[in-house]
């Protein structure tokens, strides 16, 4: 009756979790068996996509071919996404259905670009509109006036913010409808954490749980690396000279992101305006801050990012107690 053991395992889950065998074949009882497993190797593999570059970094059994052929298969699934959140592509899903606003005819969309609408819909009413993904229309004129560096034609501007509004987006039996015309949609504010997220669900699939996902500095974590607390994550901070630096943190399990109206900007008039936009005004920001938001997902992370930038951090203020899963912290940096 009495049981076999090699090792430290006492009982079926512990011995899987420990890496032992469970053997049945001497009998009734079982007999564990304990199999030494190899260490956990690191492997990094990137990939350029949706204008940036993916990072995978996890740890695994050390057989690099099969490392190689996993992250081959996640990078082949985030092309996908592309092709369907793309609002470069003329021929991307998000944009045949952009081209039917205002028609009365809902278009049967594929379960992503359902799925990614619904929870953006879902950060608008949360944020009041602060984050809103109908603001392609704007976004447009924006870049094009990023390129020539001068600001948009103010009558094309005003058309443009017109168009704008989440409420216009209609949901229906897998279907999506977008009723106001001229309207167009943008997932520039939610699709790098939502692409992180999957990667992140991907490689848990496989089995691969120590991971992180760097999309962008959009990012999603695992369980953390062998023999850690957590994956060292730098986030945001001024110093008492008044010069940004870095702050280092242990974080797993979740998603971290930093967003902000620092960098990417166009100077007119005196002013300088963002990339990220207002979708009330239709104007790029014009405070530089930095934001970074530690949410339970990177999809919620990017989303919060995008939103509390454009509201600032006196509205987080009065949001904040409706949702104690968000951290965020608010740099802001001199003009």
């Amino acid at each position: 009756m009495a049981l076999v053991f090699w090792g430290n395992c006492f009982s079926r889950m512990g011995a899987q979790e420990a890496g032992c065998r469970i053997n049945t074949d001497a009998g009734a009882q079982p007999v564990f068996i304990w199999e030494e497993r190899p260490p956990l190797q690191r492997f990094e593999f990137s990939h350029p996509q949706m204008g940036t570059v993916f990072r995978l970094v996890f740890y695994a059994s050390p057989d690099s071919a099969v490392a190689g052929a996993l992250a081959a298969q996640i990078f082949n699934r985030m092309d996908t996404l592309n092709s369907i959140f793309s609002d470069y592509q003329p021929e991307s899903e998000l944009n045949r259905l952009s081209d039917r606003a205002g028609t009365s005819a809902p278009m049967s969309v594929s379960p992503e670009l359902y799925d990614i609408l619904h929870r953006a819909q879902g950060f608008s009413k949360a944020t009041g509109g602060a984050f809103d993904v109908t603001v392609g229309a704007l976004t447009r004129l924006w870049r094009r006036a990023f390129h020539l560096q001068e600001l948009p034609d103010s009558i094309r501007l005003e058309a443009a913010r017109k168009t704008v509004g989440w409420k216009t987006i209609r949901f229906r039996h897998g279907t999506v409808e977008l009723t106001r015309a001229g309207t167009r949609l943008d997932l520039g504010g939610i699709a790098q954490g939502y692409a992180a997220d999957e990667c992140l669900r991907l490689l848990r699939q496989a089995g691969v749980r120590q991971a992180l996902v760097d999309v962008g500095g959009d990012i999603a974590l695992g369980d953390a690396p062998p023999g850690t607390a957590g994956w060292q994550i730098e986030t945001p901070v001024l110093g008492p000279d008044g010069q940004l630096s870095a702050e280092k943190k242990l974080l797993s399990h979740c998603g971290i992101t930093t967003s902000g109206a620092t960098y990417k900007y166009l100077e007119a008039n005196g002013k300088r305006y963002s990339h990220i936009i207002d979708p009330s005004t239709g104007y790029g920001l014009t405070h530089r801050n930095l934001v970074c938001v530690q949410a339970p997902d990177a999809t919620s992370a990017d989303a919060w990012a995008t939103a509390i930038s454009v509201a600032g951090i006196q509205r987080w203020e009065k949001w904040k107690n409706r949702f104690p899963d968000i951290q965020v912290w608010v740099v802001e940096t001199p003009l």
